[in-house]
This record gives structure tokens, C-alpha cells and sequence, in this order.
């Protein structure tokens, strides 16, 4: 389910896309103006009289000069309302960039804040199959003990010889080593969860450790 932040990251996505294709459209229009104006110019300047032309002629070519100035001075302002709206554009662009930006990272917080939240779970899972391997293994030991004490009754000798520790810490080595590291281990004797520093604890939970 989308949260409103989720929502409203994706609304300023798309204001950013709407602005954009304002921009360039703008940026379009510009260019055209400028496309305009340089041929209005050059018609223009075949419009120039010779020498001496003849009065008509003279009025008639003033006269579409003049409507080519006319014309030209259109394409101007819309050139120039164009290129306007585009730096108008470009700053709101930045503008809800930033926001984007912002609240994006505020979204990633949360999501981060909800992934610890899940890992605080998970270890105390970790913490419960802990305390039943550990449990596990003292059964083991019990029934090591009780053996040693059955088979000399039997007068065998030998489980006593067989102590299944070093055999136990072997194969918890092998399984575990990616998570095990040298050193003193006193500070591990708290939970997971306590010491894990990337879980966050739920504000709901009030079992204590």
C-alpha cells in the first residue's frame, strides 16, 4: 500500500515531466522565431531599392518592407515571451527538483526506519533459536554425562574418552564461521536485538531483555 509521501513523490515526478515538456516546447517556439526573423531578413534585404527605382515601385517595396517589419517585430516578442517562459520554467524546474529530492530522501528515511524495524524482528528471532539451540546442546550434554555413567556401569570406559564438545564446537565453527570473529565475546552477552546497531526497536514493544 502506497503511503501519501509515495504519493506525493510520484505527483512532483510527474510535475517535473509536465514542466519539462512546457520548457521545451517553449525552447521550440524560441527557435522557430529565430528561424522566422533570420528569413524575414533576408527577404528583407532583397526588398532593398536600386539606384533610382520609380516612385511606385519605391512606394511598393516600402510597403512590404514595412509589413515584413511588422511581421518580424511579431516573431521578436514571441521570440522573446519564449525565451521568458523558458527561464521561468527552468527556475521551477529547480524548484521542485529540490522538493523531489527532499522528500525522496525523507521516503528513503522511512523506508530505512521500517527495514530496521524488520531487522530488529528478525533477530529477536535469531535470539529465540539461540536460546533453543543452546538448550539443545545442554540436553546434549546432560545425556553426554548420563552415558559416561550408564556405559561404566558396563564397565566401559571409553564414552569417557569421547567427549563430543570439541566434535559440537567443530561443527558449529564450520556453520557458522561467516558469523563468528575472534576477540573477547563479554560484550555479546546481551540479546540480539540489543546489540544489533542497525535494528530499530518497535515503540510498541515493552518486553525487556
Amino acid at each position: 500500500m502506497k503511503t501519501n509521501m509515495e504519493d506525493l513523490v510520484e505527483e512532483l515526478t510527474a510535475e517535473i515531466a509536465r514542466l519539462e515538456g512546457q520548457r521545451r516546447a517553449a525552447e521550440v517556439e524560441a527557435e522557430r522565431a529565430t528561424e522566422r526573423l533570420k528569413e524575414l531578413s533576408a527577404r528583407r534585404a532583397a526588398l532593398a531599392p536600386g539606384a533610382s527605382p520609380g516612385e511606385k515601385v519605391a512606394g511598393e517595396l516600402a510597403a512590404l518592407v514595412a509589413a515584413l517589419d511588422l511581421e518580424s517585430a511579431a516573431h521578436s516578442r514571441t521570440r522573446a515571451i519564449a525565451q521568458d517562459a523558458a527561464r521561468e520554467l527552468d527556475r521551477l524546474i529547480l524548484e521542485t527538483e529540490v522538493r523531489h529530492w527532499e522528500k525522496e530522501k525523507h521516503l528513503a528515511r522511512e523506508r530505512y526506519e521500517t527495514l530496521c524495524r524488520e531487522r530488529y524482528a528478525l533477530d529477536r528471532e535469531a535470539e529465540k533459536a539461540m536460546a533453543g539451540l543452546v538448550e539443545l546442546l545442554d540436553q546434549l550434554e546432560e545425556l553426554y554425562a548420563e552415558q559416561v555413567r550408564v556405559a561404566a556401569d558396563a564397565e566401559d570406559f571409553s564414552p569417557a574418552q569421547q567427549d563430543p564438545r570439541a566434535t559440537i564446537e567443530q561443527w558449529l565453527l564450520r556453520r557458522l564461521h561467516h558469523w563468528l570473529t575472534h576477540g573477547s565475546l563479554e560484550k555479546y552477552d546481551t540479546s540480539l536485538p540489543e546489540l544489533d546497531p542497525l535494528t530499530l526497536r518497535p515503540e510498541s514493544d515493552e518486553e525487556a531483555y
